[in-house]
């Protein structure tokens, strides 16, 4: 088989599924076929050179798109970083923006509560309580007038 060979439709919505998913399977049955042929197609979509060709593409189109849109988005927020025209809180947030992207914070830390709990069925009917001193219960009738 030719690398060159041109994706059927199907075959080129397997390879944008493929890359969303990273499941052969899932993908198949995203592109349009059986439920029950799907793991097959896959494996056979993922055999063929000229799709596995495909999907490489794909991957590094995809791959450099982001590249392009991060480079464009960090040139822009240098700019309004830099720009003596914007007021201090634009250009601040800017920069915290900037620091993000670079790695420069630590990320934030959150706090993990965990709970042990016991079930009620896994009490021991047979522990007997510890002797508590006994409780006085204050009479009604002390304030009473006879």
């Amino acid at each position: 088989m030719s690398d060159e060979r041109p994706l059927t439709d199907r075959q080129e919505r397997f390879v944008i599924e493929y890359l969303a998913t990273a499941n052969g399977a899932e993908a198949a049955r995203r592109a349009g076929y059986s439920e029950h042929t799907a793991k097959e197609m896959a494996w056979e979509n993922l055999t063929k050179p000229y799709v596995r060709k495909a999907i490489d593409q794909k991957r590094s189109q995809l791959m450099a798109d982001t590249e392009d849109k991060v480079a464009w988005l960090v040139e822009r927020l240098t700019a309004e970083a830099t720009d003596g025209d914007n007021n201090d809180s634009t250009r601040v947030r800017a920069l915290e923006v900037l620091g993000k992207i670079h790695g420069a914070f630590a990320p934030e830390k959150t706090e993990v509560t965990t709970y042990s709990a016991s079930f009620l069925a896994d009490l021991d009917l047979d522990d007997t309580e510890p002797d508590l001193p006994p409780m006085e219960i204050p009479s009604e009738n002390n304030d009473l007038q006879h």
